[in-house]
């Protein structure tokens, strides 16, 4: 094959992108419609996440519980006028 590419599938690149979609951002319902999938067990499948776009994820649930905690500490606060 030409440009050093061997072993390559047309399915490799319908994981590429379903994996960028997922990364991105976009559901998983959508992703499964585009890609034509019957269930979303397949989708899953197809989506590989890189580990840094799991950190990302863990890091937006850690600011929204800071956020809360943060939040509910400065209500407490006001309630007794400090």
């Amino acid at each position: 094959m030409r440009k050093g590419i061997q072993d390559f599938h047309f399915q490799d690149i319908r994981h590429t992108f379903a994996s960028h979609l997922v990364m991105a951002g976009v559901d998983i319902t959508t992703v499964s419609r585009l890609l034509g999938h019957k269930s979303l067990t397949m989708t899953l499948r197809y989506s590989h996440l890189a580990p840094s776009h799991m950190v990302k994820a863990v890091d937006i649930l850690d600011n929204v519980l800071n956020e809360k905690t943060i939040s509910t500490i400065s209500t407490k606060l006001a309630q007794f006028g400090i």
